[in-house]
């Protein structure tokens, strides 16, 4: 089936006239690098957070902040700056991004408490926004499509060096020198980043300057942060405080509301921040949905791997981490590859693939979890990085090639926001799945893996379960993509 469709011949009639990337190295430098930045900094804070919560005299609840923080302001504020990118150009956009992710970071190495450290990684957080939905679009605003495949497939590559790299570097930074240091690295960093962007990337003339200017829809963009920041916080914090929690229940009815409110004041907003008319398109709505639901494959089956090599092959955390690298390293070199292909090859293809690629792997993981050994795990792995270093790049390009040209910072904010939601829901999902699959009264909660050696046969039919539930998500995944056509902008249908 993969065969059928990778060799089904859908070619651009641009591929016949090879592009010279040359001139266009610089763009996609600056923007893949603001991705490994944004993916760096939640990771080498991940494992630094036990030192900062041991210097500030903190309990891991208070630490959480320090994640959380710059998770629920980034994601709550992608979409106003995607459209804030079509507004006042996507260049300033994108370069604000990085002066404020660099500022955020001088505040967070500065911090002399707790609590100013998670306003500043609010800050970090708002830079990120920028840097991100500004990223995505810079690529289909500024480079000629028949190279932006190969273009995203840079960014994927950053991006997975960003998770590689991250925790290592972390852990380095905060044993030999200190803590601060992880984000004070950001500032010289940032500054030459900057001044890369502001000579990389061309001036551009907005597409909301000509006519009436209108205004811009505030009350919109309070809507949509109050109901995406909420939503993530009940999403991401149900599990550990309960899902019938007083707080957990006030945050999700929050976010329902809100969300009402939001797609009210859009639907009837003459300059709104949301165009429901990208939605119109149904390729670009299905291309949304398809990767709604891959994202929540990978977030839920990460989240949840650690746990099974850890409790069920007894795998110490330190060489839990080294099995889990096997993913970075073979999606790095594939990512690169699979951008340059989906220039030449319809990228819904590539992309029904990859998901057709996932459900095997779900399965094949699902039912080889007993087997003794790490063969299952490494498949996993290997399986997983290939399905997903074929799929993001392609992903990206047909999304970002659905859309407007006068829209592009929009669809990116929706893709971008899209990605980060469904992180939150893999993880929940999987995690119902795998707690409601094990017996009653049997926990992983303050369990070590001595204890939970003699329920293993329990946790693996539980992992097993969960699983069988991602290949159902992956299976979903697949239809929709096949759902997804192509704008005739280069590529046929």
């Amino acid at each position: 089936m993969i065969a059928f469709l990778l060799n089904k011949k859908i070619m651009s009639d641009t591929t016949a006239f090879p592009i010279d990337r040359k001139p266009y190295r610089w763009i996609v430098f600056s923007v893949a690098f603001a991705v490994f930045m944004v993916r760096l900094d939640g990771y080498i804070v991940n494992i630094s957070l036990p030192a900062i919560a041991r210097y500030f005299h903190v309990g891991t609840s208070e630490a959480s902040w320090v994640v959380l923080s710059y998770l629920l302001v980034m994601t709550g504020s992608m979409l106003i700056f995607g459209k804030l990118g079509d507004r006042v150009g996507l260049k300033k956009i994108f370069i604000s991004g990085y002066v404020c992710f660099t500022i955020g970071s001088l505040l967070c190495g500065l911090s002399p408490n707790v609590y100013i450290l998670n306003v500043a990684r609010g800050i970090q957080g708002i830079g990120g926004a920028m840097m991100m939905t500004g990223a995505f679009a810079v690529i289909s605003h500024f480079l000629p499509e028949a190279i932006t495949g190969w273009a995203f497939g840079m960014c994927s590559l950053a991006n997975s060096l960003g998770i590689m790299v991250g925790a290592p570097l972390g852990g380095i930074i905060a044993g030999f020198f200190s803590w601060q240091w992880i984000f004070l690295i950001n500032i010289p960093v940032g500054v030459a980043a900057v001044l890369i962007a502001r000579k990389a990337l061309p001036d551009e003339k907005p597409a909301e300057t000509t006519g009436e200017k209108r205004h811009f829809d505030v009350i919109g963009s309070a809507l949509s942060f109050i109901a995406l920041s909420t939503l993530v916080y009940g999403l991401s914090m149900g599990h550990e405080w309960g899902w019938d929690s007083p707080v957990i229940l006030a945050a999700l009815a929050i976010a329902t509301l809100t969300s009402g409110a939001f797609i009210y004041r859009e639907m009837t907003c003459a300059n709104p921040i949301l165009n429901f008319k990208l939605f119109k398109n149904r390729d670009f709505a299905f291309a949304i949905v398809t990767t709604l639901l891959a994202v929540m494959l990978l977030a839920g089956g990460n989240f949840l791997l650690p746990f099974y090599l850890e409790f069920v092959k007894g795998l110490e955390t330190e060489k839990v981490g080294f099995v889990i690298l096997i993913y970075s390293l073979v999606y790095m070199p594939i990512a690169p590859f699979s951008g340059r292909l989906s220039d030449r090859i319809n990228p819904r293809i590539i992309c029904a693939s990859a998901m057709f690629m996932g459900l095997i792997a779900c399965l094949v993981f699902a039912f080889s979890l007993s087997m003794p050994g790490l063969a299952p795990a490494v498949i996993y792995l290997i399986l997983l990085a290939v399905t997903y270093s074929l799929f993001f790049p392609s992903n990206n390009h047909l999304v970002m090639s659905l859309a407007p040209r006068e829209s592009q910072g929009a669809a990116s904010g929706v893709y971008t926001t899209a990605i980060n939601v469904s992180m939150v829901l893999g993880i929940c999902l999987f995690e119902s799945v795998f707690s409601h699959a094990l017996p009653e009264g049997v926990s992983l909660k303050h369990a070590s893996p001595d204890q939970t050696a003699s329920i293993a046969g329990l946790l693996t039919n539980a992992f097993r379960v969960a699983f069988i539930v991602g290949s159902a998500v992956c299976l979903l995944a697949f239809a929709s993509s096949l759902f997804t056509g192509r704008k005739s902008s280069g590529l046929d249908k």
